[in-house]
Order: C-alpha cells, then structure tokens, then sequence
C-alpha cells in the first residue's frame, strides 16, 4: 500500500484536540504551580486533572490511530538528519504525556490529592508534594514543553523556510 499525502480525518481532528488540551493542561499546572493553598487552589487542580485525564484518553487513541491508519512517509530529500530528529520528536510528544498522565494519576492517588479535592479540604492541601510520581511530573513536563516547541518551530520552518506545505497534512480541508 502506497504512503498517503496526508494523515486521516480522525487523526488531524485528534491532533489538534490533543494539542490544545496540552496547552490548557499546561497553563493550568503553571497557575496550579503559583496559586497559594487555598479553595481556589482545589478548584485549579480538578480543572488541571480532569483535563489531564481528557489528554491522556486523547493519547490512548491517538496510539491507536497510529496504529490503525497509514501515515505519510517522511520526504526523503530531508535526509537523515531531520528524519531522525522529527521521529525523536514525535516519539517525545507521545511519551512526555504519557508520563504527565501517569505521574499526575500517581501524585493524585499516593498524596490524596483528589481526596482532598473532592471533599474541599483544602487546609490539609500538601505545601510541598515530594513523592516519586511528584519528581517525574516535574521532569516530564519541560521535556513536553521543549518538545512541543520544537514540534511547532518545525512545522513552521517547512511553511515558511522549507516552502513544501508540509502543514497541509494535518489540514482536514
């Protein structure tokens, strides 16, 4: 079966599902991040988890579109170079997530995080959270942060360098 010219519907409408909840999920860590423990602190942290746990649903599907739908090959006069950095790349956009999500699940289950959410406890709210899955998370989520930038500079180089409408892939019109 020949390479298709461009990714399938499901997959270029889960793209940029998954990219914006990445996003809001981000934005929302770094608020979580700076809000002192407060009731507001709790309502931050359910909004940044239950958008997390929207993202990782999204990943677990995209997995499986990745599987289920041939891809577009990479063109060949990119050379090696840029081939093997746009696999490093896309390999570290699905695994930095997955590591958020599971570190995220982890932090949530192990402090009582959700616990506390839930029942609006937010005086027992952990100051500082240093559990292992607490120490993963905080890994994880620059390594998603470098490379999704490095996801977006790419596509832009292509656009606007490259000039090869390589964009026009996870286009769906």
């Amino acid at each position: 079966m020949s390479s298709p010219q461009k990714y399938s519907r499901p997959t270029i409408i889960l793209h940029w599902l998954f990219a914006a909840t990445i996003i809001a999920v981000f934005i929302l860590g770094k608020v979580l991040e700076g809000t002192a423990v407060s009731p507001e602190k709790l309502n931050i942290f359910m909004a940044h988890a239950g958008l997390g746990a929207l993202t990782g649903l999204f990943l677990i599907y995209r997995i499986v579109l990745l599987i289920k739908h041939t891809r577009p090959k990479p063109d060949p006069d990119w050379g090696i170079v840029m081939i093997s950095l746009s696999k490093l790349v896309h390999l570290l956009l699905y695994l930095a997530p997955l590591a958020l999500v599971i570190s995220g699940m982890g932090m949530s289950l192990f402090a009582g995080l959700m616990e506390l959410a839930i029942a609006g406890d937010w005086q027992a709210w952990p100051e500082n959270i240093t559990i292992p899955p607490a120490a993963l998370h905080g890994f994880a989520a620059p390594v998603l942060l470098a490379s999704f930038a490095l996801h977006v500079i790419a596509a832009l180089y292509h656009q606007f360098v490259l000039k090869d409408n390589l964009v026009a892939r996870m286009k769906t019109a």
